[in-house]
């Protein structure tokens, strides 16, 4: 069973045969069977770009009408090698990552992950949805050199 804003197996099986079972920042190949190992074994993790943090997930906060669901879709997930402390999700937790390559998501509430584009390793510049697709996109503006 899965907590609020957890990704159901339903939803990593999409973002796995999404992102080709690769990390979706630097391409490492992954193995389905080492989810959760530490990384130095190959290790591997979805990360949430729109972090689940102290926001909460199971109800809505005053002055915010719905609670978070969004937390647990597709468009919220990407593959990555590693965990929050190691790796590439341990990179993009820590903030090595620019925020403008889509791999992190305000908490604001301004768009969601379905909204914003990211900088994904074998797709280039996509849209993620919430069936496990995507859709090309141009680099945003902000990005281009």
């Amino acid at each position: 069973m899965t907590g609020p804003g957890e990704f159901k197996p339903a939803t990593v099986e999409l973002i796995w045969d999404r992102d080709e079972g690769r990390c979706a920042l630097c391409g490492r190949n992954l193995w389905r069977s080492r989810r959760g190992e530490p990384f130095l074994w190959g290790g591997w993790s979805v990360h949430h770009r729109e972090d689940r943090g102290a926001g909460g997930v199971k109800r809505a906060r005053p002055g915010r009408e719905q609670p978070r669901a969004h937390l647990a879709l597709a468009a919220n997930g990407v593959l990555l090698d590693g965990d929050g402390v190691a790796g590439c999700h341990g990179e993009v937790t820590r903030n090595q990552v620019p925020a403008r390559l889509g791999f992190t998501v305000a908490r604001i509430g301004i768009r969601r992950p379905v909204e914003v584009p990211i900088r994904h390793f074998l797709h280039g510049w996509v849209l993620l949805d919430n069936d496990g697709g995507f859709a090309p996109v141009d680099e945003p503006a902000e990005v281009a050199a």
